[in-house]
């Protein structure tokens, strides 16, 4: 089936996974504990079925980790985490060509959809790349990526087939396996692919990955 639409995740995919480390480090110094606590959450998370309310599971869940108030925890995890997480990533840049080959395959004709684990609008407009047909945090589904219902979603948001899409990532277990499962085609931004990867391309310049764009059937 011909690819009609390309999907892309967002941190360590448009720009470069350092700035995230950069950004976070004051949170880690701040709320190490609160921190911990959310990240082994975040992947616990992923397996639990079903999810009716995802940040009141999170919140939830974070508290009863660290023994604390629901209330509190998660009034905390908006505050720094997510309100101040997003402030701090201002000074991130997208990849060399990115804006350049995003412009090009929305000429050619690609509906273009951005789905991602974290908050997504703030990042996108640092990275001065707004314009898309959709754009999302997996956690308004319910759930996180490998799960299928974000990639599903993210079909429905882009009114195509999931094997009319193409999905470009750079988490090999998250972003490569939960789109193939679904039935997309997927590129697999790393510098090397794992031993019988299910990536359909794998790359680690932009310039190669439209090129393959422009090459398929």
């Amino acid at each position: 089936m011909k690819i009609k639409g390309i999907g892309f995740d967002i941190d360590g995919t448009l720009y470069n996974n350092c700035f995230m480390y950069i950004c976070t480090i004051p949170s880690f110094i701040k709320h190490p504990r609160l921190v911990w606590h959310y990240g082994r959450v975040r992947a616990d998370i992923r397996g639990i079925r079903p999810v009716e309310n995802f940040r009141r599971l999170q919140a939830h869940l974070v508290a009863e980790s660290m023994k604390a108030s629901e209330v509190e925890i998660r009034a905390r995890i908006e505050k720094h985490l997510y309100e101040d997480w997003e402030k701090s990533f201002s000074i991130i840049r997208p990849l060399a060509g990115l804006r350049e080959g995003v412009s090009e395959l929305r000429e050619k004709g690609y509906k273009l959809g951005v789905m991602s684990d974290f908050p997504v609008q703030n990042k996108l407009k640092f990275l001065g790349l707004e314009d898309w047909d959709c754009s999302f945090t997996s956690e308004s589904t319910g759930y996180l990526k490998p799960h299928p219902e974000p990639f599903f979603e993210l079909a429905r948001q882009m009114k195509l087939d999931p094997q009319e899409i193409l999905y470009v990532g750079n988490s090999y277990s998250k972003d490569v396996v939960g789109a193939a499962e679904v039935g997309m085609k997927t590129a697999h931004f790393a510098s090397s692919a794992p031993a019988e990867s299910r990536a359909d391309f794998t790359f680690r310049k932009y310039s190669d990955l439209f090129r393959f764009i422009d090459e398929l059937k």
